[in-house]
């Protein structure tokens, strides 16, 4: 990866607590539950580098699709990240960050980089659609997070 790859990031600020949003993004099989375009396509791996994620992207501008990714970065509840794509070719590196904020709120921060010889032509196409996917999906963590802090599971 390098510096100019293309990317998207979106930061949102969400009224729960790290650990909150953590065990909401880390229940991988939860998300067709809440996510609007990303599920796990089969059972959940234990959460440590190295372990693969059979995802499934639907009705996102990706259109339908499965994918493998690697776990990359496990670091509870501040970092999670993964990676998947044919090196070179065109080849995603996915990371959210959970930042604590005063009086029990996070600051999550979700950044996908590509690279590769089809990303830029591909990503500079998407990107709009892309950032508003990716704002979509913020809020759908900062829903599901902050009605798990309303009433406990």
């Amino acid at each position: 990866m390098q510096e100019n790859d293309p990317f998207v990031t979106v930061t949102t600020d969400i009224a729960a607590p790290p650990e909150t949003v953590w065990r909401v993004l880390t229940e991988l099989s939860r998300y067709a539950d809440w996510h609007p375009t990303l599920s796990l396509d089969g059972a959940a791996p234990e959460l440590k580098p190295g372990a693969q994620l059979l995802l499934r992207l639907s009705g996102g501008i990706a259109g339908d699709q499965t994918f493998t990714a690697k776990l990359t970065q496990v670091t509870p509840p501040h970092l999670l990240a993964w990676q998947g794509g044919v090196a070179d070719v065109f080849f995603g590196r996915h990371t959210f960050e959970l930042q604590a904020l005063p009086g029990d709120g996070t600051r999550f921060t979700d950044t996908e980089r590509w690279s590769g010889a089809m990303a830029v032509s591909v990503i500079a196409e998407q990107h709009a659609a892309l950032e508003k996917e990716y704002v979509q999906s913020a809020a759908a963590l900062r829903e599901q997070a902050e009605r798990r802090c309303a009433s406990p599971r």
